[in-house]
């Protein structure tokens, strides 16, 4: 690989004469036998026809194919050399997924060449059980421009080229025969596309100094046969392998790759019922360790297509409404086709529909997450994860590591709260859903408007930088709440609504969130100006359950003066809690609990027990009167939540107090 001191010094694979393309009547025989034995369109047929080395062999092997087993089913495939210029490779490889920008961030036709086109879309499976996938593209340019964006991440990111300059491509790369629709009317064209994306065979055009983007158009086989014989005959004037020029043996190693063609699939029922979606399955094997791990952030993308794919394989959403969900839309063509345009409403749709308990759709997004990874199990957590890929998408931020931090703490802004049953995403305005989320506060109950809210708010307070992952770590006690704890807290009270409803109306008005009050009037500070509403004071003002409402520098009212008060008691419980932790940890000599064998004095122990009898007597009087005041949050409002797994703390060396959050 690439950076390998190694190799240079591995011996080169010697260099033999290329066997002469065939002729047309063998390219008939094999697409016969293609189109009789695999159901595979003229078009489909005939691409692989003309990609073969050797069309005699490969009719053999297509007498006994290979299997290979997929999840769900099997697929066929034949064993054969290509020619690579007959080949394209993907272009829309799967490892380029997390640096796509789509339509629905507002960024497609503006800025640079990364966003001037908006991203090829999935290839679905042909039409009549065929083993073949379709691609539908703008136009030629669209085609260029994606195959572009794939071989710079490529050369960039998992560069072959060194090492296929010696040994040429020594493991088989899998064909699917695609046909590309171009929706400027143009005719289709139908080429062998790598279904693994295939950096190899980007890198053997490199060094073959082709566009893959032009080999689609221009495939003329007299002119491919004169190639051929003209390297063969230089070859053949260099006397012996060892005297062929350099230059001249890397082109002669990359004319020809071994390749599967994947001409058929046998379902073992419902579970994968196209090819389209057994490729997939195929892919996402291979990607799992070699040759190259995609990466969370790419596996989660692939899987989150695959979930939407899915889905509307099943009709279980409209083409229209899977585009929405996907990014392919801008905001104004999702109004125009009857969604909506803002990114926070359809954050909640996205996160409802990966966490929906109906049975049909539940099945869809778990057979799609498990075809095509070994995950057995769809947590809330991956759940999350996957619906934030799609989140993503219509965030307009171009920095792609503080792109990766809002993926990671947008992950962990979705509490299992929103996993729940009772509660689904709808298009009603800020002020209509704040409205009936103060309604069942104030009957505490917080329930599903709750619950919508807090996975809006969570869009907006996130993506503006404005609630991370932690609070400052020179504060004590640390808060080490995840953000999905913190908005958890706030949909539980007035005045957390208050301010989700807050974060929904500046998100939309372009300008940094701000704090309010408890009556949801805008702050202002001593000098008159906003308070922007920053980490460290949404974790202040909505802490976590036990520790009280936090201190106020100077307070002035009974009410912050009590708050004070409630603070310091909620840190003497936690020390007495912390305390009676050291007593039982003690051990005695045979390594048993010291607590259990020698016990404590019983006077010490009546006079605690008094004192904390009389406090057990008053904190239900305490809460009754709160209630009384401000409604009760819901009984399980705080459940453990179990987002702290496989926490890989992605920045560890930023605070996570964000000094200036995106805003003046």
């Amino acid at each position: 690989m690439n950076g390998d001191p190694t190799v240079e010094t591995v011996l080169p694979r010697p260099v033999t004469p290329l066997p002469q393309p065939a002729l047309a009547v063998a390219t008939r025989k094999l697409t016969d036998k293609l189109v009789e034995q695999f159901n595979m369109s003229e078009a489909g047929a005939q691409a692989f026809a003309l990609a073969v080395v050797d069309p005699s062999n490969a009719r053999k092997a297509a007498e006994n194919p290979e299997r290979l087993s997929v999840p769900g089913g099997v697929i066929v495939a034949i064993r054969t050399d290509v020619w690579s210029r007959y080949v394209m490779p993907d272009p829309r490889n799967p490892r380029i997924g997390p640096a796509r920008r789509h339509p629905v961030s507002d960024l497609v036709g503006r800025g640079g060449e990364s966003t001037r086109l908006r991203p090829l879309g999935e290839p679905k499976a042909a039409a009549g059980g065929r083993p073949e996938l379709v691609q539908r593209i703008q136009s030629q340019e669209h085609l260029a421009w994606a195959a572009q964006q794939a071989r710079e991440y490529i050369v960039s990111n998992n560069d072959w080229r060194s090492s296929i300059r010696h040994q040429g491509v020594m493991t088989e790369v899998w064909l699917a025969a695609t046909t590309f629709d171009h929706l400027d009317d143009n005719p289709s064209v139908t080429i062998p596309v790598t279904a693994e994306g295939s950096s190899r065979m980007t890198c053997v055009h490199d060094l073959l100094g082709l566009r893959s983007a032009d080999i689609p158009y221009d495939r003329d086989e007299r002119r491919m046969r004169a190639h051929i014989r003209k390297l063969n005959e230089e070859i053949a004037a260099a006397g012996s392998p060892d005297q062929v020029d350099k230059d001249l043996a890397v082109r002669a190693r990359c004319e020809t790759v071994p390749a599967l063609l994947l001409v058929g699939f046998e379902s073992h029922g419902d579970i994968a019922a196209d090819f389209g979606v057994a490729v997939k399955s195929l892919v996402a094997l291979r990607h799992v360790d070699y040759p190259k791990p995609w990466g969370a952030a790419t596996e989660n993308e692939a899987l989150a297509d695959a979930v939407i794919d899915e889905l509307q394989r099943r009709d279980l959403v409209t083409a229209g409404k899977a585009d929405w969900l996907s990014g392919v839309l801008t905001p104004e063509e999702a109004q125009a086709a009857g969604f909506s345009a803002d990114p926070t409403v359809r954050t909640a749709a996205i996160v409802r529909l990966f966490t929906d308990h109906d049975p049909r759709t539940h099945q869809a997004v778990r057979v799609a997450i498990t075809s095509q990874s070994t995950r057995k199990n769809t947590s809330p957590k991956l759940l999350f994860e996957l619906a934030t890929s799609l989140v993503l998408r219509s965030v307009p931020e171009e920095d792609a590591r503080l792109r990766e931090r809002i993926r990671k703490y947008l992950a962990e802004a979705f509490s299992n709260e929103l996993a729940k049953e009772d509660w689904e995403a709808t298009f009603r305005d800020s002020e209509e859903l704040a409205e009936a989320a103060l309604t069942e506060v104030g009957a505490g109950r917080p329930g599903p408007a709750t619950r919508e809210l807090a996975a809006r708010g969570a869009y907006a307070l996130v993506v503006r930088r404005q609630l991370q992952d932690r609070g400052p770590r020179d504060v004590e006690p640390e808060d080490r709440r995840k953000p999905g704890e913190v908005i958890n807290r706030m949909r539980s009270a007035a005045q957390g609504v208050y301010q989700l409803r807050q974060a929904l109306v500046d998100l939309r008005n372009g300008r940094p969130v701000r704090l309010v009050d408890d009556a949801g009037q805008v702050e202002r500070n001593a000098e008159g100006r906003e308070v922007v509403a920053r980490n460290a004071d949404l974790r202040n003002r909505f802490r976590a359950p036990g520790e009280g409402p936090g201190l106020v520098p100077a307070p002035e009212t009974p009410a912050e003066v009590l708050g004070n008060a409630l603070t310091a008691l909620g840190g003497s419980i936690r020390e007495v809690e912390m305390a009676v932790k050291k007593v039982e940890a003690v051990q005695a000599e045979d390594g048993t609990s010291a607590i259990d064998s020698l016990g404590a004095s019983k006077a010490d122990c009546d006079e605690w027990q008094k004192i904390l009898f009389e406090v057990f007597q008053k904190l239900p009087i305490w809460s009754n009167r709160s209630i009384q005041r401000h409604g009760a949050p819901a009984p399980d409002e705080f459940a453990v939540d179990d987002l702290d797994a496989d926490d890989d703390d992605l920045d560890d060396d930023v605070d996570g107090d964000d000094p200036d959050p995106d805003v003046e």
